[in-house]
């Protein structure tokens, strides 16, 4: 019986670790991204939306008031004119969510946390935020100049090859 608490204690334990290696992983995809595109404003959205639940500050607020503070941030980023419309519609999909898990949270939850009941959104968060993160980051990568660039490259190395007798692309 010992060996069977251990090993669970270990599940959960790698299960704790795994959810905050995920903040990690799409923060540093946060940072690439906005590096690349030169604008901070989304990693910015994430680095507070992250900071509401883990920072010991925001205790004291309930947990529909930080969804609604999510909102707040997230809806900043929407009217920002260096961002697609692609980008812009994930961003309203992302306060979507907030509002979501807002309602969630305030209406079958206990003073605004949740208790016994566990709703199906509840359940999901966490899978619906990284998929909504995701989707931001998928809008941010510009496909057609990654694609321009790589046919310039193959193009350099066929020209070379054609023009040069010594030079043979196996």
């Amino acid at each position: 019986m010992d060996l069977f608490q251990c090993l669970l204690q270990a599940s959960e334990s790698g299960l704790v670790v795994k959810l905050k290696s995920n903040n990690t992983e799409l923060f540093f995809a946060y940072a690439i991204a906005s590096i690349l595109i030169k604008r901070p404003q989304l990693l910015a959205a994430f680095f507070m939306g992250c900071l509401l639940f883990e920072w010991s500050l925001f205790d004291h607020f309930s947990e529909a008031q930080l969804y609604l503070i999510g909102f707040l941030i997230y809806s900043y980023v929407i009217p920002c004119n260096v961002f697609t419309m692609r980008t812009k519609a994930a961003c309203v999909i992302m306060c979507f969510l907030c509002l979501l898990f807002a309602y969630d949270a305030a209406f079958y939850g206990v003073n605004g946390f949740y208790g016994e009941s566990e709703t199906v959104i509840y359940n999901n968060i966490e899978y619906l935020f990284t998929c909504c993160h995701c989707l931001i980051i998928y809008t941010l990568i510009n496909f057609k100049a990654i694609r321009n660039n790589i046919r310039i490259i193959v193009d350099s190395v066929c020209n070379m090859s054609r023009n040069s007798v010594l030079f043979v692309v196996l």
